[in-house]
């Protein structure tokens, strides 16, 4: 189908990149545009016809058919400014997000993702939700900022945060990871000032990710010197740690389309543990990373850019 691939990215993806290789293989005619130049452009949408023009650093493009939409952010700011914004920093911020958003009346193109069914899918709750009725195995879960009188505190635990955390103290930009923890430090510690997310601990684990791209899967076990990670991955040296094909089960295949289908996605980076042969569904990130499991036999940028370039 002819037409135009709008990327929405930021400029330091480099993910991005590896697709972009692809569509130019492909002879696809794209536009990437970074959220953090956005105000370097020229731009102007008109509503009605479904046209798009932008100049500026290079490009003068009339585009009057879009086809495809990679959206590769999420649909609302988490990150913190370390310094207080001006007012017109303000507004740029907080328009610039509107535009974003405003795309969704390229309604007849192809998206990865639509912005609507990304915004719920990041809600890691109704996520939780939808994998249990779908059919995923789930750890006894709880969310707020009380849990004296919870019963999920009888055994280990896991605590993580409601969304991803971007922080700012000074130059420092400060992240937030998943933490094994007793119960008593649960209910000694004050967690009142905000809501967090309370698991089971599942015991004996292997993390598995599983990148999903409509119809394609690709799942790989993550261990460090060919044993399971009991901490949050993350943490371990990426030079310690391995990332291995496997296959996933046939019913577990199934599951995974079906939530897919349920969230309305067209990719997905989905979280399991494996433990004593039972997987258990942990997240999805709707715009989840994948450049660094990418490979020959794991090219995940080609089968992106198929889905783009229909």
């Amino acid at each position: 189908m002819s037409g135009t691939c709008l990327i929405v990215s930021s400029i330091y993806d480099f993910s991005v990149d590896l697709v972009i290789q692809e569509l130019e293989k492909r002879n696809v005619d794209y536009l990437r545009i970074n959220k953090e130049n956005l105000s370097q452009y020229e731009i102007n949408i008109n509503p009605v016809k479904k046209e798009f023009h932008i100049s500026g650093e290079g490009i003068d493009r009339e585009i009057t058919k879009v086809k495809s939409i990679w959206f590769r952010q999420a649909v609302f700011l988490r990150n913190t400014p370390a310094n207080a914004l001006n007012l017109e920093e303000q507004l740029s911020r907080s328009q610039w997000s509107a535009f974003l958003r405003s795309l969704m009346l390229f309604e007849d193109s192809y998206w990865m993702n639509w912005p609507a069914s990304t915004y719920a899918a990041e809600s890691k709750p109704y996520q939780l939700m939808i994998a249990s009725e779908v059919g995923f195995k789930v750890p006894v879960t709880e969310v707020g900022n009380s849990f004296k009188n919870s019963k999920i505190l009888d055994t280990k635990i896991i605590v993580k945060s409601l969304d991803t955390v971007l922080l700012m103290d000074g130059d420092d930009c400060l992240f937030t990871y998943t933490s094994n923890v007793e119960a008593s430090e649960l209910i000694k510690g004050n967690v009142n000032s905000a809501p967090l997310i309370v698991q089971y601990y599942v015991n004996k684990k292997t993390d598995i990710r599983v990148t999903v791209i409509e119809n394609d899967i690709f799942a790989v076990k993550i261990t460090s010197n060919g044993a399971g990670i009991d901490d949050d991955w993350r943490l371990t040296k990426r030079e310690h740690i391995e990332y291995t094909d496997i296959p996933l089960p046939d019913e577990l295949v199934k599951i995974c389309k079906l939530f897919m289908k349920r969230l309305n996605l067209n990719f997905g980076a989905i979280d399991f543990i494996e433990s004593n042969g039972e997987y258990y569904f942990i997240e999805i990130n709707p715009t989840g990373e994948w450049g660094w499991l990418s490979n020959e036999k794991r090219a995940i940028e080609k089968h992106i850019a198929d889905a783009l370039s229909r």
